[in-house]
C-alpha cells in the first residue's frame, strides 16, 4: 500500500544517509546478481534484504533444487548465474560436475556464496532491513528509499532503484501499473512450504526413484496409493524431491491455496498452514518411501514459497504468443527455455478430479535447443523514471510469468538490470531508458552471457 501524501512528506524530515548510485531492493537471486553486476561496473551499491541472509527462495524458501539452466542441449543461463551454480556444486561431491538442470541446492553454502560475491564486488549490504517506501524528488522521480530495521526508520539516497522484491514493491510505490494473478478470476498460483528431511537412506531411496524409467521420481504411484488408503489428504498427484546429501532430501511438495503474497494476513495464515501440512507429508514419506523409515523433519523455509503476485506493466509485455513463437528481440538481455509452469489452484484441481490431466497442453515444453528472448524493455515499468525490475515480477502476461519466474532466469535478469542501473546512474542522469541496449548486450556477452546475434 502506498502511504498517503501526508506521511510521505514526513520522509523528508528523516536524516539521509550517504547516497548511492544504485539501490537494490531484495537479496534473492535477482538482487544478488544485480548488486554484483552494478558494483562490477564501478557503481556505489547498497543491497537491502529483509532476512538475515541472502538468497531468496533458494535459502529463505528452501526450494530444494534450481530449475534448469539449459535448453537440454547447452546452458542458456551463463554469466554470473553459471558461476554461482558452479561454485555451489564444488561443495556437493554427490552432484555430477556437468550437471546444470534440477541441481539440488545446499542452502547454507549458497548463502555464503552470495554474501562473499556481493561483498567482493564492492557492494554494501543491509540485512534485516525492510523496504518501506520510495522518496520522490520535486520532479516526481525516485530519489531514494525509506527502510526500517533495528536502527529505526532511515532515508537512503539513490540515483537508480533496482526492484528485486519479487512483488514489485518499490516499482508500485513509484506508481507503476501492474497486473496480479489470473486476469479473469484473480486467482494466484498456490504457495508451497518447502522442507528438509534427515534420517534418509539415500542408497536405498535414490535407486528406487530412478528405477523402471524413473517411474517413481515424482512419487506418483506412492501418492496415489496413500490417497486410496486414506493416509494422504492432498489434491495433488506429484512431488519434487532433491538429493541433498547421503542422509537428507529436500521436498517441494503440495500447496497452500488462496495465498496473496502481498497481504500480511494471508502470508501469516499460509505460514501456519504450511508448517502443519509438512508434518502430514513427513508421515507419508516415512510410511511409503523406501529408505525413509527413520525420516524426521529438520527444517522448513523461514518464508513460504510464493510463485506469483504482481507483474509490472512495462515498456514491453512478453506474451504467450512470443513464447510459442520462440521470439528473439534486438534488446534481449537473457534467454529462457523453461516450460510454462503454472501450478493449479484448488478449484482447478477439484475440477480435474478423477480425470487424466493433459499436462503437455498446459506447459508447452520446448524441444531441445529452443529458447526465447527476454527484452530489456520488460524490466522497465511503463511511465516510471529511474527504476528497473528484475525477477518474477517483470512485464509479462500470466502464462509467460509461469516460465520466466524461476531462479536461473532471475539470476540472468538481475545481472542485466544491475549493469544497466550502473550505467544509467553514471552516464545517463539516472535514466535506464537511455542505456544503449546493444552495448549492454555486448557487455553481458563479455561477462559470459549467452545472447545469440
Amino acid at each position: 500500500m502506498i502511504p498517503p501524501p501526508a506521511i510521505r512528506q514526513q520522509w523528508q524530515q528523516l536524516d539521509a544517509t550517504v547516497g548511492f548510485d544504485v539501490l537494490v531492493i531484495g537479496g534473492g537471486p535477482a538482487g544478488c546478481a544485480a548488486a554484483i553486476a552494478a558494483a562490477r561496473e564501478g557503481a556505489a551499491v547498497l543491497l537491502i534484504e529483509q532476512h538475515g541472509f541472502l538468497g531468496g527462495m533458494g535459502t529463505a524458501g528452501l526450494v530444494p533444487a534450481f530449475c534448469p539452466f539449459s535448453d537440454r542441449e547447452k546452458p542458456v543461463i551463463r554469466g554470473l548465474g553459471w558461476e554461482i551454480l558452479t561454485e555451489m556444486k564444488r561443495g556437493m561431491p554427490h552432484i555430477a560436475r556437468d550437471s546444470c538442470d534440477w541441481v539440488p541446492i545446499d542452502a547454507e553454502r549458497l548463502k555464503t556464496i552470495y554474501e562473499s560475491r556481493v561483498l567482493a564486488a564492492g557492494a554494501q549490504v543491509s540485512l534485516l532491513t525492510h523496504f518501506v517506501d520510495v522518496v520522490m524528488d520535486a520532479a516526481g522521480h525516485p530519489a531514494g528509499v525509506v527502510v526500517h530495521n533495528k536502527s529505526g526508520l532511515q532515508r537512503i539516497g539513490g540515483r537508480v532503484i533496482v526492484d528485486c522484491t519479487g512483488d514489485a514493491d518499490a516499482a508500485v510505490a513509484c506508481g507503476a501499473a501492474f497486473q496480479k494473478g489470473d486476469p479473469e478470476t484473480g486467482e494466484l498460483q498456490p504457495a508451497t512450504m518447502c522442507f528438509i528431511l534427515a534420517g534418509i537412506d539415500n542408497a536405498t531411496l535414490q535407486p528406487w526413484l530412478w528405477e523402471d524409467g524413473a517411474k517413481n521420481l515424482l512419487l506418483k504411484p506412492s501418492i496415489a496409493e496413500a490417497k486410496r488408503n486414506g493416509d494422504l489428504n492432498i489434491v495433488e498427484e506429484a512431488a519434487n524431491i532433491a538429493y541433498q546429501s547421503e542422509s537428507t532430501i529436500g521436498l517441494n511438495f503440495s500447496h497452500v491455496f488462496d495465498v496473496d503474497g502481498t497481504d500480511a494476513a494471508n502470508m501469516t495464515r499460509a505460514m501456519i498452514e504450511g508448517r502443519k501440512l509438512i508434518r502430514h507429508l513427513t508421515d507419508f514419506v516415512r510410511k511409503y518411501l523406501p529408505g525413509c523409515t527413520n525420516a524426521y523433519l529438520v527444517t522448513s523455509g523461514v518464508q513460504i514459497g510464493i510463485r506469483e503476485t504482481r507483474r509490472i506493466i512495462g515498456d514491453y509485455v512478453l506474451t504467450l504468443d512470443d513464447y510459442l513463437a520462440r521470439r528473439s528481440f534486438s534488446d534481449e538481455i537473457a534467454r529462457n527455455a523453461y516450460y510454462i509452469d503454472i501450478h493449479l489452484s484448488k478449484r482447478e484441481w477439484e475440477r480435474e478430479l478423477g480425470q487424466e490431466i493433459d499436462w503437455a497442453s498446459k506447459i508447452h515444453q520446448y524441444n531441445p535447443g529452443e529458447s526465447h528472448g527476454i527484452p530489456y524493455r520488460c524490466l522497465l515499468p511503463a511511465g516510471v523514471h529511474g527504476v528497473l525490475v528484475a525477477g518474477r515480477c517483470i512485464s509479462t502476461d500470466r502464462p509467460v510469468q509461469g516460465s520466466t519466474r524461476v531462479m536461473p532466469n532471475c539470476l540472468a535478469m538481475g545481472e542485466a538490470a544491475g549493469c544497466a542501473a550502473a550505467w544509467a546512474a553514471q552516464r545517463h542522469g539516472g535514466d535506464p531508458r537511455a542505456v544503449d541496449t546493444a552495448a549492454l548486450r555486448r557487455a553481458l556477452r563479455g561477462y559470459g552471457a549467452w545472447l545469440p546475434e
